[in-house]
């Protein structure tokens, strides 16, 4: 089976013969080191708060799958997090390369992660939208900010 497949990888039927955005996390923290992605409470999709505006820790866990012929090339990415009727909160972007380490088989795909952290201002509740884009592809994950309301004591309750 694994001769099969590697055959299939050499007569370039690769799922994709451009690099993909494999994933988009949202935690609290993220970071990208020798390959391996830490990412701390991932997969929220509520922030709550009492007042607005308010400061919110996060992390962006970014993944790109780079096929067999995008590997030895710079490839460009950005991000952008955004309350979902306009007002921009943070940009940016970056290149990433990964280059044939010895003993990958012909045609592997390989995996690059990002991490990203630093800490927004949002200003009022709503939906808001974070968008990566790479090789023409975009990716969207949205979460929601909510405020919370908290518990009226009356006079008599303790």
């Amino acid at each position: 089976m694994a001769k099969k497949r590697q055959s299939q990888r050499r007569a370039g039927s690769l799922p994709s013969q451009k690099v993909e955005i494999d994933f988009v996390l949202l935690g609290d923290f993220a970071q990208a080191s020798n390959g391996k992605l830490t990412v701390v409470g991932a997969g929220w999709n509520i922030w709550n708060t009492p007042k607005y505006p308010n400061d919110l820790p996060f992390g962006l866990g970014i993944g790109f799958l780079v096929p067999w012929n995008e590997t030895n090339r710079k490839h460009k990415f950005t991000f952008k997090i955004a309350a979902s009727e306009g007002d921009t909160l943070v940009e940016g972007g970056g290149e990433f390369e990964i280059g044939r380490k010895t003993g990958i088989p012909p045609g592997m795909i390989q995996r690059v992660v990002i991490g990203l952290s630093g800490q927004l201002k949002i200003e009022s509740s709503g939906t808001y939208e974070i968008l990566v884009t790479c090789a023409g592809q975009r990716k969207t994950v949205t979460f929601e900010a909510l405020p919370v309301q908290l518990p009226q004591l009356s006079v008599g309750q303790q």
